[in-house]
């Protein structure tokens, strides 16, 4: 702990590396997480970066990782973890067990990653087409089946309403006139004339209210709209969503009605069928078993295709993660070797703080990067002045301090060498929270919780988390320490669950209390005599007070001040860290004048 009450020693050295070996050098240095460069060519832009190119790439590879993981999760594939961060940095920077470069890595993943992306592209591409081409049939199946249905069940009904209305007509004075157009033929050339088109489609049920609507308006009511819904939702082959559609059949009189009811199919993204004479039973029969046909074989086909994609993607998920890691690594070492600046040929010149007890370590990762290469030009590893008068912040945490140092790093990371507040955080703000969350019954479902997270640690450490259950798991060990505190303050405010515990008896009773017979406003009376050690309940607040009738009024004053209490207590230990600050500093005006 005394090691984590100031921030870790830093010193400023220079580094001289061979080109060659320069990535593995890196890459070794950042396994021990010990460094950090400084960016010695501040006057050039990203783009003018001598590694900028391998950054790039990194880039391409992380975009197709990225698409390869959107498939996966259209599939509901999860990606198989990659391991611990530990077993991955264990691993040599080539990931392989032959001697392939950074150079020779990037170039390897490129090819096989192009050849997957390639390949699903081309899979999508193909079952977007199948898709269209399948719900094209699946809809003009269900036009034919609507369309049929209607022309056999409404259509009759139509044509005896109009006979129904002609009979009362024949009785009208005009009988003649019928009569002899009838005589002269007229009759066929009537019939011809009343025979109203239609057209027939699939819009989106969504868009129905608003597509009758304008057809209504358009037409100016001269048109006969009906719809019939299809039972099952259609695949968008762009999306991949399921839509609810709806089958239409509208009638018209018009060439100029007709022109504005393309127009508003076209405007709805509604689809057109063309049918053939619903009167010529024979051919509509025969268009449906033909369209049925082709709807199985192009099905056949889609689920093939949908399987193939399946089983490529679930190939892929088993190594998505870790080629995520490959390249964030490479991405890292190359980002840190822009940083460099070449001023010999073949060698480059980097500068950085170095944690001072690790500085024979990063010494011997560099000679030991040379010398897997062979290189014969010796590396170089010197102290140098410091470019600025304030080194980086650095403390070394462990399973139990990390969620505390998190905690605190949120609100500000302490400057270099000052006293470092998460170490206080680390005892008040678990027992603070028990005493804000006192509750026997809550606190116990709290400390239970992190049992469990501490019992499944190294399970949850190789699984891939949410954002909410890693912030849960890196700060386990405080919510023990927040459940135990709460379960402590809960035996002190004698709380579970709002009710108290009569676990040694009240000390306090009223009259007629072992008669149930208790009168209202009654005050109750001590058992033992007052200052003796019969009248003080022995652990915690007497339970009597939680059916006292001033029970909330003793409650919040007693933990009013037991706040204002710890709240002092609290500001005055930061006032004192404030002078500890100044002492060790050598800050002597502001350790007279604001200590």
């Amino acid at each position: 702990m005394a090691r984590w009450f100031r921030s870790e020693p830093m010193e400023y050295i220079s580094l001289i590396v061979n080109e060659d070996a320069a990535h593995d050098c890196l890459a070794d240095l950042g396994k021990s997480g010990v460094i950090q460069f400084t960016d010695l060519n501040p006057d050039l832009t990203p783009f003018q970066r001598r590694y900028v190119s391998f950054v790039k790439r990194c880039d391409e590879l992380e975009r197709k990782l990225r698409f390869f993981a959107g498939e996966c999760e259209k599939f509901e594939l999860a990606l198989e973890p990659a391991g611990t961060i530990d077993s991955f940095l264990d691993t040599p920077a080539s990931a392989g067990t032959d001697d392939r470069t950074g150079a020779q890595l990037l170039e390897s993943m490129e090819v096989e990653l192009e050849g997957y992306e390639s390949q699903l592209r081309e899979l999508n591409s193909y079952s977007e087409k199948l898709t269209t081409e399948y719900n094209e049939k699946v809809e003009l199946q269900e036009v034919l089946e609507k369309a049929r249905r209607f022309f056999m069940t409404d259509a009759p009904r139509l044509a005896v309403s109009e006979l129904t209305t002609g009979g009362r007509d024949n009785a009208s004075p005009d009988d003649r006139t019928d009569n002899l157009l009838e005589a002269e033929g007229g009759a066929t050339a009537r019939d011809m004339d009343m025979r109203f088109s239609s057209i027939t489609g699939v819009v989106s049920t969504e868009e129905k209210a608003r597509f009758e609507r304008m057809i209504f308006r358009a037409t100016r009511g001269n048109c006969y709209v009906r719809f019939a819904p299809i039972k099952q939702p259609i695949t968008d082959p762009e999306s991949g969503y399921l839509i609810e559609k709806c089958v239409f059949i509208v009638f018209y009189k018009s060439l100029s009605i007709e022109t504005k009811l393309k127009k508003i199919c076209d405007a709805f993204d509604a689809h057109r069928y063309s049918l053939p004479d619903m009167d010529d039973a024979p051919a509509v029969d025969r268009m449906l078993t033909e369209n049925a046909q082709e709807l199985v074989d192009s099905r056949t086909v889609l689920l093939k295709n949908q399987d193939t994609r399946f089983r490529l993607c679930q190939m892929l998920s088993k190594s998505t993660e870790k080629w995520t890691w490959l390249v964030l690594r490479e991405k890292s070492i190359y980002h840190s070797l822009n940083q460099f600046k070449s001023d010999v040929s073949g060698m480059l010149r980097g500068e950085g703080w170095v944690i001072a007890d690790c500085v024979e370590n990063v010494r011997d990762a560099v000679n030991k990067a040379h010398a897997n290469m062979d290189m014969a030009m010796p590396s170089l590893v010197d102290h140098v002045p410091q470019p600025w008068p304030t080194p980086p912040t650095h403390f070394m945490t462990n399973k139990f301090t990390y969620g505390y140092q998190e905690f605190v790093n949120t609100y500000g990371i302490p400057r270099y060498r000052e006293a470092n507040p998460a170490l206080f955080t680390a005892a008040t703000f678990p027992f603070l929270f028990g005493v804000m969350y006192g509750d026997i019954g809550h606190g116990l479902f709290l400390f239970t919780a992190g049992l469990y997270l501490i019992y499944n640690e190294k399970k949850n450490e190789e699984s891939r988390l949410g954002e909410m259950a890693q912030g849960m798991h890196g700060g386990r060990y405080m919510i023990v320490m927040m459940g135990f505190f709460a379960i402590y303050a809960g035996c002190i405010y004698n709380d579970m669950f709002s009710l108290g515990l009569n676990v040694f008896g009240s000390r306090w009773e009223f009259e007629g209390q072992a008669e149930n017979a208790v009168e209202e406003n009654a005050v109750a009376t001590q058992i033992g005599e007052y200052g003796s050690s019969e009248s003080v309940y022995p652990f915690g607040l007497d339970p009597m007070w939680h059916v006292s009738t001033n029970e909330l009024l003793f409650f919040n004053s007693f933990k009013m001040k037991l706040s204002v209490i710890f709240g002092i207590i609290q500001m005055f230990a930061g006032t004192c860290l404030k002078g500890c600050n100044a002492i060790y500093f050598g800050e002597k005006l502001d350790f007279s004048f604001e200590f």
